[in-house]
């Protein structure tokens, strides 16, 4: 791939992952903003969220693999569509749920659907674009070019939460999510259009015994573990956060939605430029990544386990922010920097499971600790976990030896 269109190609899957990463946050401030509208509990959120992430769980290694023979491009705009069409079905749902046309347990069931139709084909989308990276790189450039393009997806989970809460009072929360969709749309489009894709897919089909050894090969399962804690420990975060301030910084539900969307946006947006511009300049490898990682994260739950006001809690948010922010980019490029050129599709659908499979766990881990134990139970669950993965990351011989 010439220069031009490498660089054509990066700005494109950079605009794929931030409308996935947009699509994503925002839920973090809608579905709690219309269950507590409709009076509904906090574990039915963690229960939407779980569904979903089963299902990204089990979908996201079939995608990454089915692009090693399909390739990246068609796998990638079945991604986009899925999302779009995600979109749209949970614009749909929460205008009827607010409007009082559906049930609260209606509501949930159909907002459940819609992020299951996400988790099974929008898990397309991660996968196929770190694939087609690990294609066009070399092992020297691959954890500084993946952590630029992972940065995309931080961006986008940046600008979700914000203008979530901040348009959505203005218009309406469907009206945004509808508007979401059609960029989402729109970049279908252009990847149509104008993604090259001159690389030949390798002639295997993808099969299910092929991917669950993969999985359980002593190159890549220290990479998977790391990435499943790490996934956790932001999946309990973001999914109490706005809970959390309800119930310990005792916010009104408006004033608590907007504070929640700005922490957010300040996490993701360290998260960035942490992928976007320290990861690249310091040049720091999966190893130093996921443990520095794993650490902040432990610091950033403990910290929270102790905040009751809103700036104490969003200075925890944030260190945790970070240290999820540096691991990620060391679970990706470490995984693809461990298998053959044929396994590159296979390895980044495995690691971008690790998200569903954190977010699957952490409804019944964090958030059941939150409601039926106590609130700071949750963070020194993540502060335990994250801790055993960092000394994982630190102290496994094959993730030193990657470097």
């Amino acid at each position: 791939m010439n220069h031009p269109d490498r660089k054509r190609a990066f700005r494109l899957l950079f605009a794929a992952l931030f409308v996935m990463g947009a699509s994503n946050s925002m839920l973090f401030v809608i579905l709690p903003m219309v269950t507590r509208a409709m009076g509904t509990g906090e574990i039915y959120v963690g229960l939407i969220f779980a569904g979903s992430a089963l299902f990204y769980m089990m979908f996201s290694p079939f995608w990454g693999a089915l692009s090693d023979h399909k390739g990246r491009r068609p796998v990638l705009l079945v991604g986009l569509a899925g999302n779009t069409l995600t979109l749209i079905a949970i614009a749909l749902v929460a205008g009827s749920a607010l409007s009082g046309a559906l049930a609260p347990l209606v509501a949930m069931a159909m907002f459940a659907a819609s992020r299951m139709l996400y988790g099974s084909i929008g898990s397309a989308i991660q996968p196929a674009a770190q694939a087609y990276i690990a294609d066009r790189t070399g092992l020297h450039e691959r954890t500084r070019i993946m952590s630029a393009l992972t940065a995309g997806s931080g961006l986008g989970t940046a600008f979700g939460p914000p203008l979530a809460a901040w348009t959505g009072a203005l218009i309406s929360v469907e009206g945004f999510v509808m508007a979401l969709a059609g960029l989402s749309f729109a970049v279908f489009i252009m990847i149509a259009l104008a993604l090259p894709e001159h690389r030949a897919p390798t002639p295997r089909k993808a099969g299910s015994r092929h991917l669950w050894r993969l999985a359980r090969d002593p190159r890549l399962w220290p990479y998977l573990l790391v990435g499943v804690a790490g996934w956790t420990a932001q999946g309990v975060f973001l999914q109490t956060l706005l809970f959390y301030l309800l119930d310990k910084a005792h916010l009104a539900i408006e004033q608590a939605a907007l504070v929640s969307g700005t922490i957010l946006a300040g996490g993701a947006m360290l998260v960035f430029g942490a992928q976007f511009v320290v990861i690249p300049f310091l040049r720091l490898g999966p190893r130093t990544l996921m443990s520095i990682g794993m650490v902040l994260t432990g610091i950033g739950a403990t910290t929270m386990m102790f905040s009751d006001q809103p700036l104490s809690i969003g200075i925890a948010f944030l260190i945790t922010s970070m240290g999820t922010g540096l691991a990620r980019p060391g679970v990706v490029s470490g995984a693809s920097l461990s298998v053959e050129p044929k396994e590159q599709g296979s390895a980044a659908g495995l690691a971008t499971a690790t998200a569903g499979a954190g977010f699957f766990l952490a409804p019944f881990t964090g958030l059941a600790l939150y409601q039926f134990v106590r609130p700071e139970a949750a963070y020194g669950a993540v502060a335990l976990l994250v801790l055993l993965a960092g000394v994982l990351a630190f102290t496994n011989r094959r993730i030193r030896h990657i470097g």
